[in-house]
């Protein structure tokens, strides 16, 4: 595990220094350095100077120098370079094998509460979980799922005020943008996967402007209001619902499924499938190329990864234990829990543990962490 741990390390500097050129040594050692120490459960700089007998005001003065454009890249350039290694790998391998791992590029927000009043970034937004506005920062994050594996490709922090349009929509065509430049440097056309969203972001103004970025294959939840006219039949989805008929045992769908065509006054002509999933009957809303049901539902399957990523970013990372002042400092916190949740996710793979079993034995082996700060030459205070 040590071996691995110190080579993972090894492997972000290098990608530090490929896309952080003027970015001081110092810093990078810093942010790796705490990046590190999650594994080991230790998830502030104070908890990480307390351990390890650091001056805090060391780590917040690196930690505070940063600007807020490498602040905010931090959540972008380093999950998108480990993401083009696997889509790389996926399109070297078999048709079979590209169509097993399934990539799709999924599209949600997250609530972090907060109990300081002064951090950046932080209003009141609803949250199903506690079922009124609770005081939070919310994230608006774009993840890769490759087979089994979910990698981060951006994510933002959500701002109620300032004077520019800031809305969600706007924002994620925005951070769209940024991820399909960094990708089409590199020689990859993310365009061809598809790209799911919740019921939430269901509008036609969002589906015409992916089609304008070259999506083609477009999936959102459907909600209970939707109007559509199918059949001749123009009702609330919840209404067509009841009307149906789902067919079991459908050419490769697990599910109970129909296929309707439909007529929005919203979204236009798109294809809605209507699938029980635990009891409930669910509707799926697919535009762009037309795809099988099954097709579909395999793809509609690995949203959940996003929800995976989000629940590591809350339980094994801690990821509101950490609060620094500013918006470069909120961006910060935000990129050393993506950092460290990319870092555990590649010793993950090569231990073929998951992040629990590592972050266990991590822990119970925490002084064995002195050994690793030696590769972090700049921030340790040189000997009288």
């Amino acid at each position: 595990m040590r071996h691995k741990i110190i080579k993972s390390t090894i492997f972000f500097q290098d990608l530090f220094s490929s896309y952080f050129r003027r970015m001081r040594q110092q810093i990078i050692e810093t942010l790796l350095l705490l990046c590190v120490c999650h594994l080991f459960g230790l998830y502030n700089p104070n908890q990480v100077a307390d351990a390890l007998k650091l001056p805090k005001a060391r780590l917040y003065r690196n930690l505070g120098s940063l600007s807020l454009y490498h602040s905010k890249c931090l959540n972008l350039r380093l999950g998108c370079a480990m993401a083009i290694d696997f889509i790389k790998d996926t399109e070297s391998k078999s048709a079979s094998t590209r169509s097993r791992r399934c990539i799709p590029v999924s599209v949600d927000d997250t609530n972090l509460p907060r109990d300081a009043e002064t951090l950046s970034y932080c209003s009141n937004y609803y949250s199903k979980e506690h079922n009124t506005a609770i005081w939070c920062q919310n994230v608006l994050g774009i993840t890769l799922k490759c087979a089994d594996r979910v990698i981060p490709l951006d994510m933002r922090l959500v701002s109620k005020q300032g004077r520019g349009n800031t809305d969600k929509p706007t924002l994620l065509i925005t951070m769209l943008k940024e991820v399909l430049e960094f990708f089409d440097t590199q020689g990859i056309d993310l365009r061809k996967y598809p790209i799911t969203f919740d019921s939430w972001y269901g509008s036609r103004k969002l589906v015409d402007a992916l089609s304008e970025l070259g999506f083609t294959s477009i999936l959102v939840h459907g909600k209970n209001n939707f109007v559509m006219t199918i059949a001749d039949t123009k009702a609330k989805l919840s209404v067509h619902k009841k009307n149906i008929e789902l067919r079991e045992e459908q050419w490769g769908c697990d599910k109970p499924v129909c296929r309707a065509k439909a007529i929005s006054p919203t979204f236009g002509e798109c294809i809605v499938i209507f699938f029980r999933d635990r009891g409930k009957i669910r509707t799926l809303l697919g535009f762009g190329k037309p795809l099988r049901t099954s097709e579909a539902m395999r793809i509609w399957s690995q949203h959940h990864g996003i929800e995976q990523f989000w629940r590591y970013l809350k339980s094994n990372l801690r990821v509101s234990a950490m609060s620094l002042q500013s918006r470069e400092g909120a961006y910060v916190s935000l990129g050393i829990k993506v950092i460290s949740y990319l870092i555990l996710l590649q010793i993950s793979i090569s231990e073929r543990r998951t992040f629990h079993q590592i972050q266990l034995q991590l822990t119970g082996e925490r002084q064995t962490l002195t050994d690793f700060i030696t590769h972090f030459h700049t921030i340790i205070p040189k000997e009288p």
